[in-house]
């Protein structure tokens, strides 16, 4: 006669909810924080109509900005030598420029937050090229506007509004704004870059892993190894 089967092998019986594997999320928040001041500061600068302060000479505005060039143009404004043509196409470039940098920050933002696993995405998001590429657009704001400055100065010193008129040209809110937004972008591409990812070796390892977790997954929570080897019932005659 057979012997009545023993207690299961604790270490026989699969579980589930066991212990999970170790998985490499592609989310980071250290980055899209700093992604989303550069986004708020980036939308804000583009809003705010004072870019530059005018100190001096014979136009009555004391800010200009992008919003003086975008759409509806006061003549008046060129009729005080406030503005003129090349200012205007500066003046345009640099809206254009924000725009991009809103574009690539934001790209950069939803990267960050979602975490895609696309390998073209991933690598997108791993080295920073959204972020990078705002930071050269706000590189490149910056630059316009100082030449921006430098044509309103040469234009307001053309024509005093008084013999002697000390005439001046400074960077208002907005100016500081896409510094700042340059900045943030800097921050968030360091923390990009510096965070530790694991090699395509260990990738490639944690999927075949993980892979071998949900397939033992699949049996049921009271389901025993040791019950595919139970002996036939005792023989009766």
């Amino acid at each position: 006669m057979y012997a009545p089967p023993g207690p299961a092998i604790p270490g026989a019986r699969r579980r589930r909810g066991g212990t999970a594997l170790p998985k490499q999320p592609e989310r980071s928040l250290a980055s899209a924080l700093p992604g989303a001041l550069s986004i708020t500061a980036l939308c804000t600068a583009l809003a705010e109509p004072a870019w530059l302060r005018v100190h001096g000479g014979t136009c009555p505005r004391q800010e200009l900005g992008v919003a003086d060039v975008l759409g509806y143009i006061d003549e008046q404004l060129i009729k005080d030598y406030c503005i003129n043509s090349q200012t205007i196409l500066l003046l345009r470039v640099i809206a254009a420029f924000c725009f991009l940098g809103i574009l690539c920050s934001l790209t950069a933002f939803l990267l960050d937050v979602f975490g895609p696993k696309h390998p073209a995405l991933k690598i997108t998001r791993r080295y920073a090229f959204a972020h990078i590429l705002t930071v050269l657009q706000c590189a490149t704001v910056i630059g316009f506007c100082y030449w921006a400055s430098e044509l309103i100065l040469s234009l307001q010193q053309q024509h005093k509004k008084y013999h002697g008129s000390l005439i001046y040209v400074t960077f208002a809110i907005s100016f500081y704004l896409v510094a700042g937004a340059g900045g943030a972008s800097i921050l968030a591409t360091a923390a990009s870059l510096l965070r530790h990812y694991p090699t395509e070796e260990e990738e490639q390892a944690l999927e075949l892993l993980s892979e071998m977790e949900e397939s033992s997954e699949t049996f049921p929570a009271d389901y025993d190894i040791a019950n595919q080897f139970q002996p036939p019932p005792a023989y009766t005659p």
